[in-house]
């Protein structure tokens, strides 16, 4: 292994650490380590910010954008009580929410059925 791979597995290492940690921002500690690659070479400068070039770095942010406005705006208020109401046990939800997603994804792409369906099973924290 060459002395870039092992400083490239490193930087990889801490960002990834710093996520699961979750004391920064994510959107901060990923700024951060393309711009801890690029001062020590492991990226050229040139190519840092080639990937937002990638369609599917433009999809997936539009898709979190529009699926915070319509949680946001209350559209998915009455279909996720309807989807998450109690008496349903662990295996009916399992089957209303894969439903969901596979009616969603007939017509939209499919990380934008994710985003839209993931307020349904990410628990709120209240901190």
């Amino acid at each position: 292994m060459t002395l870039d791979q092992a400083l490239l597995f490193t930087l990889l290492a801490i960002i990834l650490g710093m996520l699961l940690w979750g004391r920064f921002r994510y959107d901060l500690v990923a700024a951060g380590g393309l711009l801890i690659a690029v001062v020590f070479g492991l990226v050229p400068e040139n190519l840092a910010f080639s990937g937002f070039a990638n369609p599917a770095v433009i999809i997936v942010a539009l898709v979190l954008v529009a699926s915070r406005a319509l949680e946001n705006s209350g559209a998915l208020g009455a279909l996720t009580q309807w989807a998450a109401r109690n008496e349903r046990g662990t295996g009916a939800h399992i089957a209303v929410t894969g439903g969901l997603g596979a009616a969603l994804s007939a017509f939209i792409n499919n990380v934008a059925a994710l985003a839209l369906l993931m307020p349904f099973d990410v628990p709120v924290s209240n901190t």
